[in-house]
């Protein structure tokens, strides 16, 4: 095992220049070469942020997959690792999961993907590792034989750790008749698991539920979750997929969940499989900034790299709903502006008065953060291959926006993180701004090094 993820982290620091930088991101998350998807088993062990991720370092696309690992203590500035955990066999892959610290090692949860002649294979896999950057031989946890008639056995993957109480369990991504389920298996050790009680069927977690992460936040149970094919409902679920909160009252012991409401997480083109990050001091959550069935640029252009993380976001309750704020430290990376032009990677804090637009435009493009009723941004001009226009679901007579830009993405941070709209923008040259319309102050700080 050791040997092989030598092997795959040679090839990597010996093929990462020849990556493109032209749209590389600055203070995001992405891939050292090759592709980036799911975040996975986001944990803060020994005081470092270890978080991994769905890489297949070899090409701009999925194919076998391993997990990648960053390692940050600010959640902005990272270090690359390269692979951390890839499976024993070459003909599997390494698909989502999750991670909770036990007896001082970090235990890694993932889902073994197998093909063969005669189909797919979804099971449910343990590594260890003492110190967080390599991982052991797997072994399998629980029987997918043993799941109650009706709930698929082949499509069951993406399982997230927790502890309650001294029982663990294992939230896993299910479906029931092409209907999507969380499936909740239990142990009363961390190395072997019975079916406990399912979730479900959810109208938002569409036709197949994915990359389930739960996390008490005060007195509620939440589960940030993904569902498949869901279909579109006014303003949501606009997506091939869809990232929603589950928020409400769980019993463990009866196997029932008391929903007070599930709402989508971010209303943009680019986010999906978000994830809690265990251990950490406060909820923080984290997602891939990104979306399936589209076309990524820096594949098109062959720039050798696809994907990235979302910033992440601390997430707090007021008054039973959740709000998404960029994660704290990233105000020690705020600088003034020199000159009058829009930094590449800028912080722009906007108050919307009444209608108005502010757009930035580079040499062949333009991003539009707006207000009519709603809030909405257009990157319909910016370059990023399928361009639309996204809305808040609320109306706002006025209200203070947050405007995070990186070389090649933005993310607008409504009323104080009611409401998020994220997508890819993919602008050549500097920035200049256009202001039209009802718009109060503007404020903009540089992002650059840590102070």
């Amino acid at each position: 095992m050791k040997k092989d993820i030598e092997t795959l982290n040679s090839f990597i620091t010996q093929s990462k220049y020849l990556v493109n930088d032209e749209f590389r991101l600055m203070y995001h998350m992405m891939p050292p070469i090759g592709w980036l998807n799911d975040p996975n088993g986001l944990i803060k062990f020994k005081d470092r942020y270890h978080l991994y991720y769905q890489f297949n370092p070899y090409a701009s696309a999925p194919g076998r997959m391993c997990w990648g690992h960053f390692v940050s203590d600010d959640l902005i500035s990272y270090i690359d690792d390269g692979v951390a955990l890839k499976p024993d066999a070459e003909d599997a892959s390494a698909y989502s999961g999750g991670a909770i610290e036990v007896d001082g090692r970090i235990y890694a949860y993932y889902t073994l993907h197998t093909e063969s002649a005669d189909g797919k294979r979804e099971e449910v896999y343990r590594a260890a590792s003492t110190e967080g950057f390599c991982f052991g031989h797997g072994k399998k946890v629980f029987e997918n034989e043993t799941l109650p008639e009706g709930v698929c056995r082949t499509d069951f993957r993406d399982p997230c750790p927790v502890k309650v109480g001294d029982a663990y369990y294992l939230f896993v991504g299910g479906n029931v008749q092409n209907e999507g389920v969380i499936v909740a298996l239990k142990g009363d050790t961390p190395d072997k698991f019975e079916y406990a009680f399912t979730l479900g069927p959810y109208y938002e977690l569409g036709n197949m539920c994915e990359c389930p992460s739960y996390m008490k936040i005060g007195d509620k149970d939440v589960f940030v979750v993904c569902g498949c094919c869901v279909q579109k409902k006014d303003n949501s679920f606009k997506n091939a997929n869809s990232s929603v909160f589950i928020v409400g009252d769980l019993n463990f012991e009866e196997g029932k969940m008391k929903i007070d409401y599930i709402r989508e997480v971010d209303k943009g083109d680019s986010f999906y499989a978000p994830q809690f990050i265990r251990g950490a001091s406060e909820p923080i959550m984290i997602g891939w900034l990104e979306m399936w069935e589209k076309k990524y640029p820096t594949k098109e252009k062959n720039h050798g790299w696809v994907g990235a993380f979302t910033i992440p976001r601390e997430l707090k309750m007021k008054d039973g709903e959740l709000y998404q704020t960029p994660v704290s430290s990233l105000q020690n990376y705020l600088c003034d502006v020199k000159g009058d032009k829009v930094p590449k990677c800028a912080d722009l804090r906007v108050r919307f008065k009444g209608k108005g637009y502010v757009a930035i435009k580079g040499l062949n493009g333009e991003v539009i953060v707006g207000k009519d009723s709603h809030v909405y941004l257009d990157t319909s001009n910016a370059n990023n291959m399928e361009g639309c226009t996204r809305r808040t679901d609320a109306e706002y007579e006025s209200c203070d926006v947050r405007i995070l830009l990186d070389v090649s993405s933005i993310e607008v941070f409504v009323a104080d993180g009611k409401e998020v709209i994220s997508s890819r923008i993919y602008i050549d040259g500097e920035y200049d701004l256009e202001i039209n319309g009802d718009v109060g102050a503007i404020n903009i700080k540089e992002i650059g090094k840590r102070r």
